[in-house]
């Protein structure tokens, strides 16, 4: 048995990162595997393919550039898995589709719930669905929750689907014991996207302006993305608020510190189909405060002080710790257990056995 990845994205974020550490993970256990993708890390099972950026158009021309890849390579896998229907589309369009089984990653159907408000992006996304649903021989997604909403939301057969939960990255995220930081004040922190709706990334502000109401001694630190595009600085200048600020990209060498240093970390979002910024900071031994909506409840259990997304349950679950010092240890401690469940490890040895059983 032989797997190619096929991936349009880069190896540093998200997607990409899912596709690297599997494809890592099964290359350490013996299995031949290859994956292509736009461009990333080198390691030896990895095939970096041409493509153009062409800036706002590069997610809609990605599988474009898979399919002319994969027409250009003469070697036939057993298992062709994409790692989103972007790149299975572009499987579908090449001459490789009857070469092997395939499989697709579908990590949720979040622009189902939450439409783009151009309908010509929203039509390319179905179009991309139901091409990953119907020619597939096999569909994992990386929690109960987004199966779940899959089959609700599409109506395909649960028993296509199988669930892999994502791992996190230890060697990034973890306690360090030796590492010792005192706030001059009672630290929030975020990392994740801001301009995307289902983040509901306006609740940290909603939370920072209660807080402040409440005459509250805090700071709260909002990383990633670029404010400048989104409405949270005129948010924070209507509300006029004295103790956000925007941080900007925290570089990977600097993400342990970041989360360890918190006294909480704050993710309001709306939906997720797994929830990998929490539980990160959860690993990191941050106490965390999250909604409970997606798979945020189901992912991160009762390692998590979790609530609805509306500003004022996070709100209270934020002031519950500050004024609790014994129960912001608590989460610490819950958070860090919680976390450890979650390993690249095991979703590779989840990932092997789907293989297994597809090829019998």
């Amino acid at each position: 048995m032989n797997i190619q990845f096929l991936s349009c994205l880069e190896g540093k974020f998200g997607i990409g990162q899912y596709s690297e550490r599997l494809a890592q993970g099964m290359y350490r256990h013996g299995l031949e595997i290859l994956l292509s993708r736009k461009k990333g890390a080198e390691f030896p099972f990895t095939n970096h393919y041409h493509h153009r950026s062409l800036k706002n158009l590069r997610n809609y021309i990605a599988p474009y550039y898979m399919y002319k890849e994969l027409n250009n390579q003469h070697r036939k896998y057993s298992i062709y898995h994409a790692d989103n229907i972007d790149a299975f589309t572009g499987y579908y369009w090449s001459n490789k589709k009857k070469a092997g089984k395939n499989i697709v990653t579908i990590h949720d159907v979040i622009p189902l719930h939450f439409k783009n408000e151009n309908p010509l992006v929203h039509q390319y996304y179905l179009y991309q669905l139901n091409t990953s649903l119907k020619h597939s021989d096999l569909i994992v997604t990386v929690s109960e929750t987004s199966k779940q909403d899959l089959v609700k939301m599409t109506n395909v057969d649960p028993s296509k689907v199988e669930v892999v939960y994502n791992g996190i990255d230890h060697d990034t995220f973890y306690w360090d014991k030796n590492f010792k930081s005192e706030n001059d004040k009672f630290t929030i922190r975020y990392l994740g996207g801001l301009g995307v709706v289902h983040k509901n990334a306006s609740a940290l502000i909603e939370v920072a302006r209660i807080l402040e109401e409440k005459g509250l001694d805090f700071k709260m630190e909002i990383g990633s993305g670029n404010p400048a595009y989104t409405n949270l600085p005129d948010l924070v200048e209507k509300y006029n608020l004295k103790n956000v600020s925007f941080v900007g990209y925290v570089a990977d060498k600097n993400l342990q510190e970041f989360l360890q240093t918190a006294d909480a970390f704050l993710y309001p979002s709306k939906f997720e189909g797994f929830g990998f910024p929490p539980l990160e900071a959860m690993a990191c031994g941050t106490a965390t405060v999250s909604s409970n909506e997606g798979s945020l409840g189901e992912v991160l259990e009762n390692g998590a002080l979790l609530s609805s997304s509306a500003p004022e349950e996070l709100a209270e679950n934020i002031i519950r710790l500050m004024s609790d010092e014994n129960l912001k240890k608590e989460y610490e401690q819950k958070g860090i257990e919680t976390a450890q469940k979650y390993t690249w490890s095991k979703a590779t040895k989840d990932l092997a056995n789907i293989y297994e059983n597809l090829m019998r």
